[in-house]
C-alpha cells in the first residue's frame, strides 16, 4: 500500500481527495494544524498535528511517502504577509522537509487560478500573489506538479452556499456584462483529478488547468440555476460600477466584526472580470482528466445538499 502525505484533509477540497485516496488503496497521512476540526477528515485517515511553517515538525511524518499533496492554504487574511505565510512559507516548510526525508516524492501543489490573474496578465489579488510565489518555490525543485483550479463549487462548500440560499429563496445576483465567462469546476471532478496524478508520469513539472471546457457566462450560470433550484429566480443585474463599493463595503462590516471579507475589493474584481484562461488541452492531453459532472447536474446536487442540511 503506497503511502501519500496530505494537507488539507480537514477542508473543502482536501477532505474529497483524501476519502478518493482512500478508496484508490492510498495510506493516507492527513496533516492537520493544532485547531482543525476533524468533522470532515475521512475515517480510514492517519491523522497528526504538525506546525506547517516548522520542517522538523513535519519530517517523521514523510517516511516512505510517494506523493505530498499540499491543499491546504489561506483564502482569507488580512495582509499580504499573512497570505504569503498561509499559502507560500508552508510550501517552503514542506519542500525543505520533503528534500530531508523522501526526496523523491512527488509533490502536487493545489494553487490557483488567481496565480495567473484575468487573462494570464498576473495576479490581481494578495491570495494571488502569495499562489504565484508558491508556485515560484515549488518550481525550484524536482519532481513537482502545480494544479490551478478555478472558481471551485459544489455541496459543503462555504463559499458556494451564500449563492445557493439566495436562490433557493428565488434571487440571484450578477453583475450586468454581457461578454466573455469565468472558469468553474466541481469539486468531485477536480478531486478525480488530484486521485489520479500520482499516476501520470508525464505531468511532472507541469501546470495543470481543470475546468468545464468553455469559458461560464453570468446568463448560462443564472440558467443553469434556475434550472437547478427548480423554482422562479428572480436574476438581479447589477451595474458593474457598483461591484467594487459592494466589496468595499463589504470588507469594512467584517473589520467592525474582527474578521476577514469573505467578499472584498479583490473577489470584487474578480467577479466583473470575465477574461479568465480556459485550459489548453494540456491538462487533458497529459492525464485523460475530463469533467464528467454537467453544470446543472452538480448545482442540484448542492441544492440537494443545502436543502438537507437546511431541511
Amino acid at each position: 500500500m503506497a503511502n501519500v502525505y496530505l494537507t488539507g484533509a480537514s477542508g473543502f477540497i482536501g477532505s474529497r481527495v483524501a476519502n478518493l485516496l482512500l478508496q484508490k488503496g492510498y495510506s493516507v497521512t492527513a496533516a492537520l494544524r493544532s485547531t482543525s476540526s476533524l468533522a470532515r477528515v475521512p475515517s480510514g485517515c492517519s491523522i497528526v498535528r504538525v506546525d506547517f511553517l516548522d520542517p522538523e515538525s513535519i519530517e517523521p511524518h514523510l517516511e516512505g511517502t510517494r506523493a505530498i499533496y499540499h491543499i491546504a492554504g489561506t483564502t482569507k487574511a488580512a495582509s499580504q504577509e499573512e497570505f504569503d505565510r498561509g499559502n507560500a512559507a508552508t510550501t517552503r516548510a514542506l519542500l525543505k522537509a520533503r528534500e530531508a526525508v523522501s526526496p523523491d516524492a512527488l509533490f502536487i501543489l493545489a494553487s490557483s487560478q488567481a496565480a495567473a490573474g484575468p487573462g494570464d496578465r498576473g495576479p490581481v489579488s494578495p491570495y494571488g500573489a502569495s499562489k504565484l510565489l508558491a508556485e515560484t518555490i515549488a518550481r525550484r525543485t524536482d519532481g513537482w506538479v502545480v494544479v490551478r483550479p478555478p472558481a471551485v463549487f459544489g455541496p459543503d462548500d462555504p463559499a458556494t452556499e451564500p449563492i445557493i440560499r439566495l436562490a433557493n429563496k428565488g434571487l440571484f445576483f450578477s453583475p450586468w456584462v454581457n461578454t466573455g465567462g469565468f472558469c468553474l469546476v466541481y469539486v468531485d471532478d477536480l478531486a478525480r483529478l488530484f486521485g489520479m496524478l500520482p499516476d501520470c508520469p508525464d505531468m511532472v513539472g507541469q501546470t495543470l488547468l481543470p475546468a468545464y471546457d468553455h469559458p461560464i457566462s453570468w446568463k448560462e450560470f443564472y440558467a443553469a440555476i434556475r434550472r437547478a433550484a427548480g423554482r422562479k429566480v428572480l436574476h438581479v443585474r447589477l451595474p458593474v460600477a457598483l461591484v467594487p463599493g459592494i466589496g468595499y463595503l463589504c470588507e469594512y462590516a467584517a473589520a467592525l466584526r474582527g474578521r476577514c471579507a469573505a467578499f472584498d475589493r479583490y473577489k470584487a474584481r474578480d467577479f466583473v472580470c470575465c477574461d479568465w484562461k480556459l485550459d489548453d488541452g494540456r491538462t487533458r492531453n497529459i492525464t485523460g482528466w475530463k469533467t464528467e459532472t454537467g453544470l446543472v447536474e452538480a448545482l442540484e446536487r448542492t441544492f440537494s445538499w443545502f436543502r438537507s442540511r437546511n431541511g
